[in-house]
């Protein structure tokens, strides 16, 4: 496992239990103390259950319940650690958030660790009296109680809310080559005691808004159809002409009616500064479109007064020998603050978007920045104590000298001993 890994082990067992305990549990583990969490390096899986083993008895309780406890600690050393914004910016609910979890994975090992790892994966399925399911596979088995630990800190921490999560069922399945644990959590919402409305922990269906989009014009810059990203090639292989019972998203485009819509009517062309127009477009089709949309409406999750306007950024793409012209476009925004400033989540985009990676890897960008910086402090802060500490030594051999023959104070700086005359 990555050495981030251990080094949130020695975190909470430190912050925890102290310093010591975690020494004899380095000790019973076999490492050599201060190896045993360097972040930049990849422990094998036996050295990370060598490591939690220790942890177990040194401590006092089961392998479950330290695995658990660590799930919880594991969010709130993230969330400390630079990760913050992001993590509140990845849905706007707990199952938004679980779903997005393969995502993340996948930017962790495939992007900033290159790793190309086997991480685990999750599924949400809501049910009818509101709880969730979630599906939690691993190539790894017995891993699961951090998967409680994890979901409680987060209901807890980003959505404001208390959950009771149940193991329902536990098997090995073989998918592929590996084993596969198959874990089916039950996750229960505890109703707040106080009269305060809790939000619910499955509000995506109500109010998920695709803004991968591809938005179909006619030449004559009427909008036809306004589908996601994963319906292009569908449309595209049926017929690459509109069907006349087409209708436009309205709740990714509030301004779209049934009738034809005018493009301008919902949205503003801000990239290339040319007249909106059918040669314009065909004049600057390799150029890169931006449009800002028009009415908010249910764009975002908490229409406000201060969100921010909502860019489009795509390119055109000429389709049925000029006479419908496909606009592919994504979100533009690049940062968690920008999403956050948006009332946007990571979630409203396609997980195939690379949209998602760019705001992800500038906030891993960030985030090291800000440890750099952290370093940087607290280096200068050491440099200054050295130099204070040389400082007042200079003032000790000073008065040394003074107080006695210089031979003597040599002697008691040195260490030696000088008998009495």
């Amino acid at each position: 496992m990555f050495g981030w890994i251990h080094e949130s082990f020695r975190q909470l067992v430190t912050r925890k239990y102290g310093k010591d305990i975690w020494e004899k549990i380095v000790h019973m583990a076999k490492f050599e103390l201060g190896t045993e969490s360097e972040i930049a390096h990849y422990y094998n899986d036996d050295e990370t259950l060598r490591l939690v083993n220790s942890m177990a008895n040194v401590i006092g309780i089961p392998i479950e319940e330290i695995w658990e406890a660590y799930g919880g600690f594991l969010i709130q050393f993230t969330m400390e650690t630079g990760w913050d914004e992001l993590l509140r910016a990845m849905a706007p609910d707990l199952e938004g958030f679980l779903d997005s979890l393969d995502s993340l994975h996948y930017f962790i090992d495939h992007v900033v660790y290159k790793t190309k790892l086997r991480g685990p994966s999750f599924r949400c399925d809501v049910q009818a009296d509101g709880t969730l399911l979630l599906h939690y596979y691993s190539k790894r088995s017995g891993l699961y109680p951090i998967v409680k630990g994890v979901v409680r800190e987060v209901a807890r921490r980003i959505y404001d809310t208390e959950v009771v999560m149940k193991v329902q069922e536990r098997k090995q399945e073989h998918l592929d080559a590996f084993v596969t644990e198959h874990v089916v959590f039950v996750i229960t919402q505890i109703e707040n005691a106080n009269s305060v409305q809790q939000k619910s922990i499955s509000s995506k269906a109500d109010s998920q808004i695709d803004l991968s989009t591809v938005l179909f014009i006619r030449r004559r810059l009427t909008a036809w159809k306004l589908v996601p990203h994963h319906s292009l090639c569908h449309s595209l292989t049926d017929s690459p002409k509109i069907p006349k019972d087409s209708e436009p998203e309205e709740k990714t485009y509030p301004n779209a009616t049934r009738q034809e819509t005018r493009v301008t009517d919902l949205l503003e062309l801000v990239h290339p500064e040319v007249p909106f127009s059918y040669e314009s477009i065909k004049y600057y089709k390799n150029s890169l479109f931006v449009f800002r949309l028009k009415g908010l409406g249910d764009i975002v999750h908490n229409p406000s007064d201060e969100a921010k306007t909502v860019l489009l950024k795509g390119s055109m793409v000429f389709i049925d020998e000029g006479k419908y012209i496909l606009y592919m476009c994504s979100v533009n925004v690049t940062t968690v603050r920008e999403l956050i400033e948006r009332n946007l989540h990571l979630s409203d985009m396609q997980r195939h978007d690379g949209t998602r990676d760019v705001i992800m890897l500038n906030q891993s960008r960030m985030s090291q920045v800000e440890l750099n910086r952290t370093l940087e402090e607290t280096t200068k802060k050491l440099k200054k104590m050295a130099q204070e500490l040389e400082i007042e030594k200079q003032k000790t051999d000073e008065l040394l000298c003074e107080l006695m023959p210089a031979s003597v104070a040599d002697s008691l700086r040195s260490g030696k001993t000088m008998d009495a005359s």
